[in-house]
């Protein structure tokens, strides 16, 4: 098997995990997949012996773990720290995505976000060109749902930091919701709720 090349690896890893942290995929009968996407790096001191002439430097291996998950209907699913909530009030219908967004969430728990993790991760990719572009990406919760209908408005119930705290369509019937970990670490908002009106 060919060797790849540490820094197209390092490239391949971080594009990878680019696509968020959770990926929700509802179908029409409203069952679905759930994707976990957890990062983590370890550095070592001393790597393998390339040949004479060479200085050994040192070895780093980002890792991507993905977890999947199938649910009968995303309205029942009840993983630690979020929910989904559905409204219907004679012909208005209305989702509500809540998230533990508190000191002690459990969505934090459950992703197995640690901040000295986060830190190794940002100031690693920092010293590198190839991954410096991704390294916002590992500061927030990123969790992308698609739906199987187009949705009208995505949006949170209470104000959000701008440019920090972020919910969008992507596509006509994809949301993007980006949640900025140093505010969880803050305590800024024990839970958040983002609005989501189909057409």
């Amino acid at each position: 098997m060919k060797r790849i090349p540490q820094t197209l690896l390092f490239c391949l890893l971080f594009c990878s995990c680019a696509g968020g942290n959770i990926k929700i995929k509802i179908n029409s009968d409203l069952s679905g997949d759930l994707i976990i996407y957890q990062k983590t790096i370890s550095k070592k001191a001393k790597g393998s012996y390339l040949g004479t002439g060479l200085t050994d430097r040192g070895e780093v291996v980002i890792t991507l773990k993905e977890r999947s998950y199938q649910f009968g209907n995303y309205t029942q699913m009840s993983p630690p720290g979020f929910r989904f909530i559905q409204f219907t009030e004679g012909e208005t219908a209305e989702i509500q995505l809540a998230i533990d967004t508190s000191q002690n969430s459990a969505l934090l728990k459950a992703l197995e976000i640690h901040k000295e993790e986060i830190g190794s991760i940002l100031q690693e990719a920092k010293l590198r060109d190839d991954l410096l572009r991704f390294n916002t990406l590992v500061e927030f919760i990123q969790m992308e749902v698609q739906f199987p209908f187009s949705i009208q408005k995505v949006k949170f119930t209470e104000p959000r930091t701008a440019g920090e705290w972020t919910v969008r369509l992507d596509s006509p019937n994809k949301m993007v919701l980006n949640i900025p970990l140093h505010a969880i670490w803050a305590g800024e908002h024990a839970l958040t709720i983002v609005q989501i009106v189909p057409e």
